[in-house]
């Protein structure tokens, strides 16, 4: 129930970036903050994560694979947003991602996270300057190399909170 739950909020948000006017943003700042709200550990799967989607969209907006409406190079702050929020997501199903093997999880990122740009180009969010079906394997490759790397940051950080909290009971 919890993944459901979860998933359906995030599809609100990924939704309010995609479809949304900016001042919709407001929605996607308020979501974030009840993610921390409802797990401060988010705090750290974020600041882990998100970077590693900040930089890559960042080349494929450089490398001129997406377009984002403005020409700018610059990332807008929906797409920051929206990495934020997925890499909460991320964070909050974690222990669903970690407990399945890499291979899977790169196959179900690659496809889900290509087919999410996708969608958002039909809805006008974003844009391809290549041609579509090299953009296409472009980001089924994008999205391979997140997944391995989030599962690998992912089992890093759980972890490292594992290791100290069971210091934290040796402790007490």
């Amino acid at each position: 129930m919890r993944f459901v739950l979860i998933s359906l909020l995030f599809n609100v948000y990924w939704f309010s970036a995609a479809i949304g006017p900016p001042s919709l943003q407001w929605l996607m700042v308020a979501m974030l903050l009840a993610a921390i709200v409802y797990d401060r550990s988010v705090i750290r799967g974020v600041l882990v994560l998100a970077p590693l989607g900040l930089i890559g969209d960042s080349a494929l907006l450089y490398w001129q694979w997406l377009e984002v409406g403005t020409g700018s190079l610059i990332m807008p702050s929906w797409l920051v947003l929206l990495w934020l929020g997925f890499c909460a997501f991320a964070w909050l199903m974690r222990e669903l991602v970690l407990a399945r093997p890499t291979w899977m999880i790169t196959i179900i990122g690659s496809l889900g996270g290509a087919s999410s740009y996708l969608a958002g180009e039909r809805l006008g969010a974003l844009s391809f300057p290549q041609p579509f079906w090299i953009t296409g394997v472009v980001l089924l490759g994008a999205w391979a190399i997140y997944s391995v790397l989030f599962v690998t940051l992912m089992r890093g950080l759980q972890h490292k909170i594992e290791a100290r909290m069971a210091a934290t009971r040796g402790q007490q």
